[in-house]
């Protein structure tokens, strides 16, 4: 608001002035030119350069004297130009943040933004004129000299390294062109000299693994985990002129899908995927071969290979890529092994075929520090459509011979239980039996001695009574056996006489007397 009251009253003055002006002077003999704060006029004579700076009126001499009207350069206090002074060549740097009006002679740049550091930042500066290079460290806003442009105009502004127990710096000195590995913790500037090469992680190798190094003098160095032996393996910074050995192994599935966690389980190993730590584990890879058995049928195999990498300098001097080697040898194994047998030979050991041929050739992958496992077979099938028609047939019998088997078994079995329940029942019923009887024993038992002690206490006491009136011993047994048997035939003539029981009679009995005729004569 006040600087357009200012410009107000200038112009209303300008007007006054120029009335004035037109009233006292002859027109055409003087030119005048009016300046804002922000504007200059560059006067251009027949001889000399004059500048007048803002605001005001100013006059000139027409037809003898160009004039220029410019602004002055606004320039925040993030901003900074190089001014160039046309006779003499020398440059200045102009910081804001101000309003800069040139002076005569001089040229001005474009605004540049001044180089602001944070604590952790650097910036590098090379001097055009001299080569020198010097290093700014953080917190602070850099001007740049006239001749000085950052090292690197793309990037300016770098961060210094944070070096811990993570992570370390390659360095290069371009003084005498030798690297170091910087490994003291703390922010790491470089020097004016330096350059950072490479931000070094530390490499972990798991107790299964191994890391192979290869020095300036390409020899090898093998970092193993298990040779700590604590179970937690081992851990390493990459040396200067040292580099970890990528090797390039043959794979069923692409580099893509082994980034993204995608295992599509190919059955041709038709990829080349890096492998920087050399697992020593058990590893498997999947195959699909084509064979060809004796009595001329192609076969379709699909299985596994089951193999292991037990000595890595072995397998660094004789092969690049011992999964490849293993693949295609255990190919050729099983395509000699298949090749020897007939169809029917083929599907009656399969597998033991595929195993004896796993256990052939042994120096071949010995000599790449490997170990073949085992191939199994989990699927052919004829390539030919006939053949495949034939070969189901057979399978579908077999299947069905199985079927049978098996029902027949499981029939035999339920027949075998139904047996064995049984015999365990009649063994239940003849231990009940036994116990049935040994208590009816018990009880007759129990029984006959009570009966015996009543007949004993009776026949005691009949004794007794007639021992007075017959003192015969003899006589009163007599009488007591006559006593007796009269009571047995009452008891069974009354048993007889109640119950369902049949009399049976002796001829002793019934004191009978049968007399049967002899030859020649009739019985009476």
């Amino acid at each position: 608001m006040k600087m357009e009251m200012l410009r107000s009253k200038i112009a209303w003055c300008a007007g006054v002035l120029v009335v004035a002006s037109v009233l006292m002077v002859p027109t055409g003999t003087v030119g005048i030119a009016f300046l804002l704060p922000d504007e200059q006029l560059m006067m251009r004579g027949l001889s000399t350069v004059k500048i007048q700076n803002g605001p005001g009126m100013v006059y000139f001499t027409p037809f003898i004297t160009r004039t220029i009207k410019r602004k002055g350069v606004q320039l925040d206090e993030r901003q900074y130009m190089v001014v160039t002074h046309e006779l003499s060549g020398v440059e200045k740097s102009v910081a804001g943040p101000q309003l800069y009006f040139p002076a005569a002679h001089e040229v001005c740049d474009e605004p540049r933004p001044k180089i602001v550091l944070e604590q952790h930042q650097y910036a590098k500066l090379v001097d055009r004129g001299t080569g020198a290079v010097r290093v700014e460290r953080g917190e602070k806003i850099i001007v740049p000299k006239p001749h000085e442009r950052p090292a690197d105009n793309a990037h300016p502004v770098h961060d210094a390294v944070n070096v811990d127990e993570e992570t370390a710096v390659l360095v290069l000195s371009r003084q005498s062109g030798q690297q170091r590995l910087v490994t003291a913790r703390g922010l790491f500037f470089p020097d004016w000299h330096e350059e950072i090469l490479e931000v070094r992680k530390l490499i972990r190798v798991e107790p299964h693994e191994v890391a192979v190094v290869r020095d300036n003098d390409g020899a090898f160095h093998f970092h193993t985990g298990a040779d700590t032996g604590d179970g937690h393996g081992t851990a390493f910074f990459l040396p200067p002129h040292h580099e970890l050995v990528t090797m390039y192994w043959s794979s069923g599935t692409s580099p893509d899908d082994i980034r993204n966690n995608i295992v599509k389980n190919a059955k041709d190993v038709k990829y080349k995927v890096p492998m920087t730590k050399i697992d020593l584990r058990s590893q498997y890879a999947f195959f699909e071969y084509r064979v060809r058995t004796s009595d001329n049928v192609e076969l379709v195999l699909e299985g596994t290979i089951f193999w292991q990498v037990v000595d890595v300098p072995r397998m660094i001097d004789r092969t690049s890529d011992p999964k490849g080697d293993v693949w295609y040898h255990a190919r050729s194994a099983l395509i000699q092994a298949v090749s020897a047998v007939t169809l029917e030979e083929f599907m009656a050991s399969f597998n033991s075929m595929a195993s004896r041929a796993a256990t052939t050739d042994g120096p071949f992958y010995e000599q790449r520090g490997v170990r073949l496992h085992d191939l199994e077979i989990v699927r052919y099938e004829c390539e030919d459509g006939r053949t495949a028609d034939v070969l189901h047939e057979i399978i579908q019998e077999t299947t069905n011979r199985i079927n049978s088997l098996q029902k027949q078994r499981s029939e035999n079995e339920v027949e075998r239980e139904r047996l064995q329940a049984q015999i365990e029942l009649e063994r239940e019923r003849k231990e009940l039996i036994e116990a049935r009887t040994a208590n009816e024993k018990l009880q007759a038992s129990s029984q006959g001695e009570s009966e015996g002690t009543r007949l004993a206490q009776n026949s005691f006491a009949f004794l007794d009574q007639l021992s007075e009136q017959v003192p015969d011993n003899e006589t009163r047994l007599a009488l007591l056996r006559f006593f007796s048997e009269q009571r047995t035939l009452t008891e069974q003539t009354e048993h007889l006489s109640q119950g369902s029981a049949s009399l049976f009679l002796t001829p002793q009995d019934m004191n009978l007397k049968l007399q049967m005729p002899t030859a020649g004569t009739q019985a009476l």
